[in-house]
């Protein structure tokens, strides 16, 4: 599976929906900063990356979100 299916897959599990809207904002599937955060977490522990709260703290869509956990875990 390649590492965006994977991140997709992720995000629709953590979410629990079927069908990511790339353009819908976090909000809209009811993640607050701190479900980011916790979201962000998760993903250092499972990946073994690090995210910088500068690289998070601009996060707005789950578009912004698959990217940026796309480009740190393909390092």
């Amino acid at each position: 599976m390649a590492k965006r299916e994977e991140i997709e897959n992720l995000i629709r599990t953590k979410l629990n929906i079927e069908n990511l809207d790339y353009n819908a904002t976090l909000t809209t599937y009811g993640l607050d900063s701190l479900d980011v955060v916790e979201f962000v977490l998760e993903i250092e522990d499972t990946y073994g990356v690090t995210f910088e709260s500068e690289e998070t703290k601009d996060l707005k869509t789950v578009g912004n979100l698959v990217d940026l956990i796309e480009k740190k875990i393909s390092k």
